[in-house]
């Protein structure tokens, strides 16, 4: 993942920097903190990479060829959604729905599920969940002063 090129904030970064837990920190240990990759964030799954999933493990085509309502759902949701936006609360909610619906009619599994939700997880640092670039040891500096 490519990260934000935007100048530095420092009225965010020097709020951050108040916080406990960077106190006995050297700048480089905390531009280190800042910067690693530790929050759990939601990112979007692309129906491309559900379908490319579903495929490898053969069930892309019982799905698709299946007259159950289920599939039916699911094979239009990925027609509607070019990708499921796992941050929009409402759309995680239907997307898990469609992949329920599918284990109850035993064309994909639990373990099938977790998979394809799993596409949509990620880990962020601190400085992206704040809207910062990634940290230099000057930024630390400069922020601190």
């Amino acid at each position: 993942m490519q990260r934000r090129r935007n100048a530095m904030n420092y009225d965010i970064l020097k709020l951050e920097l108040q916080d406990a837990a960077y106190a006995a920190m050297t700048d480089a240990e905390a531009a280190q903190a800042l910067n690693a990759l530790v929050v759990d964030a939601k990112q979007s799954i692309s129906s491309h990479d559900i379908r490319k999933y579903l495929m490898l493990v053969d069930k892309l085509l019982p799905i698709e060829t299946s007259v159950l309502e289920s599939a039916t759902a699911a094979t239009r949701a990925l027609e509607i959604f070019p990708a499921f936006d796992m941050a929009e609360t409402a759309v995680e909610t239907k997307l898990i729905a469609v992949l329920d619906a599918l284990i109850t009619d035993s064309l994909i599994d639990a373990t099938d599920k977790a998979a394809i939700l799993s596409l949509g997880d990620k880990l962020i640092s601190r400085a992206e969940l704040l809207g910062l670039p990634d940290v230099g040891v000057w930024h630390v500096e400069m922020a601190r002063g």
